[in-house]
């Protein structure tokens, strides 16, 4: 069997696995039966050495033609040496040519081109092919008798292929190879696993329709289902006993720093599953499958499992799946993006709805949402939180000086003073036309009033310089500040309370701060003040 695995080990080198079954196992038995006589002549001698016998005619042959010279030399008739020579060429047909030489190398006769076909030197021992006998006188060295015959063994290609012996064998080969084959198509039958499956097993195996591979424990394929073979290139139906290594299409679709899942399903005896392979059919295209290895056991273990007699390999087509899922995931990302779009614009909206268009601050209405939030979360907290209402001073006589753009610009400057001032939780709202509130949540009366003295001076030292004039208006702000108590119950009354302080700014002096707290102490606001008036950008 070691033998005959490398015969067709061999075969597989030579090309030969593009062959049928039959054809390669031929070739194996070919090769096989020549070795097995080669081997067996090795041994036994059944072929005669041609080399021994060669040996043995060539000297017999010298031996009659010395004996022939020898007895013209005796004779005196020299003149006759160059018949005997010439007749022992003709009657010997291995002969090439002949001489007769004296022991001063003068040639007395010689037959055929003896200088080219004679390539012993002078002092040298006869080989087979070259063969020198010397001729003696009276018991003294004379000359010496030359002959030279047809090399024993083939020396060139051509010789070869009419050499007797390797023709024997071609001819054996060839009628070897032949009886083999036309007797292993006929066994071949019994043997073909397709063959040796019922039909309606077979038939019930190619209904499936994921593409199924039976493999040996070597990886050869004993079985392949028609969706299998749907797969393979055209001219690649008679997959039986090819290994599965050798499809080139599958084999470049699995990762390279891995081993085969069907060898490593069959050495670790547990299933390998989940490989995800990329192939190109030539009916359907490129198509994406799922290959999934399953070790098959005779179940001889206590725990089920036992020897592994093979693989079960199954290769899912999730071409569609995947086709499908990639559009699910483009609709997805256009939903999504869709989705991102519309939070935009409702973002936007949202500023719009919320946001004064001129200053970016709060406007009243969600200034008054945020607050009562604020409010009611701060209060049951028990955290301090105060009030700030503010006022532009003179700010009609600004619109009424410079224009009302001028006046746009005032109040976009008076803003950025205030919002730099404040802090991330902070709120500021445009209360009205020139008038703001700012809402310090935790925040007391000390910290508030002194947070609305840095805005005072801000505002003093920077918003005039944004009015691009040359007679620059001196812009101030008049601050009021209320904290909460417990007689405030809503924001609307803290925001009353700061705004009656905002009005004790505004009548005494403007461009100050004022704490209502400071004011109920002192009696200066014995009564409600009353409602200021309120200017218009």
């Amino acid at each position: 069997m070691k033998t005959l695995h490398a015969a067709q080990t061999i075969a597989a080198r030579l090309g030969l696995t593009r062959w049928s079954p039959a054809t390669r196992v031929a070739s194996g038995l070919v090769a096989l039966m020549v070795a097995l006589i080669l081997i067996a002549d090795l041994f036994t001698g059944f072929f005669p050495d041609r080399l021994q016998d060669a040996k043995r005619y060539r000297s017999s042959a010298a031996t009659l033609v010395m004996a022939q010279v020898s007895t013209a030399l005796r004779a005196g008739h020299t003149e006759s040496l160059q018949e005997v020579l010439g007749s022992a060429r003709r009657h010997e047909p291995q002969l090439v040519s002949a001489a007769v030489r004296t022991v001063g190398s003068e040639v007395l006769a010689s037959t055929g081109d003896h200088a080219r076909a004679w390539k012993l030197p002078p002092g040298t021992h006869s080989s087979i092919d070259n063969l020198r006998t010397t001729i003696l006188t009276n018991g003294e060295p004379w000359g010496e008798l030359q002959l030279a015959f047809t090399p024993a063994l083939p020396d060139s290609l051509i010789a070869w292929l009419r050499d007797p012996l390797l023709q024997g064998l071609m001819l054996t080969s060839a009628l070897g190879f032949v009886a083999f084959q036309l007797y292993l198509r006929r066994v071949l039958r019994y043997l073909d696993p397709n063959s040796a499956v019922p039909e309606r097993v077979r038939t019930a195996f190619d209904t499936l329709t994921e593409a199924v591979l039976v493999l040996d424990p070597k990886g050869h394929i004993m079985l392949a289902n028609r969706a299998f073979l749907a797969l393979v290139p055209p001219g690649g139906s008679a997959l039986s006993g090819f290994a599965a290594a050798s499809l080139p299409w599958l084999v470049a679709s699995l990762p390279t720093d891995e081993p085969l899942p069907w060898l490593q399903a069959v050495r670790e005896n547990r299933p390998v599953t989940g490989l995800c392979l990329k192939i190109d059919t030539a009916a359907a295209g490129p198509r994406k499958l799922v290959l999934n290895c399953s070790p098959i056991d005779d179940g001889s273990g206590r725990d089920g499992s036992g020897h592994v007699r093979g693989c079960l390999a199954s290769f899912s087509d999730v071409t569609e799946l995947h086709e499908r899922t990639e559009r699910l995931r483009v609709a997805l990302d256009e939903l999504n993006a869709s989705q991102r779009e519309i939070e935009a614009k409702n973002e936007e909206l949202t500023r719009q709805a919320t946001r004064d268009p001129l200053t970016g601050c709060l406007n009243r209405r969600a200034f008054m949402q945020e607050t009562d939030q604020r409010f009611a979360e701060v209060v049951n907290g028990g955290a301090p939180i105060c009030c700030v209402m503010c006022d532009i001073d003179h700010f009609k006589s600004v619109n009424d000086q410079f224009g009302h753009a001028s006046g746009d610009v005032v109040i976009q400057s008076a803003v950025k003073s205030l919002t730099r001032g404040l802090r991330v939780g902070d709120l500021l709202g445009r209360y009205g036309g020139e008038e703001f509130c700012i809402l310090l949540p935790n925040t007391s009366m000390a910290q508030a009033l002194e947070v609305a003295e840095r805005l005072r001076a801000d505002v003093d030292a920077n918003v005039g310089d944004a009015l691009r004039q040359p007679a620059r208006p001196k812009v101030t702000m008049s601050f009021g500040v209320a904290q909460w108590n417990k007689s405030v119950e809503a924001p609307a009354a803290l925001i009353d309370l700061a705004d009656q302080a905002l009005y004790f700014s505004k009548k005494n002096g403007r461009n100050r701060v004022t704490s209502f707290a400071a004011l109920a102490s002192t009696g200066a606001m014995t009564s409600p003040a009353p409602e200021p008036e309120r200017a218009t950008a």
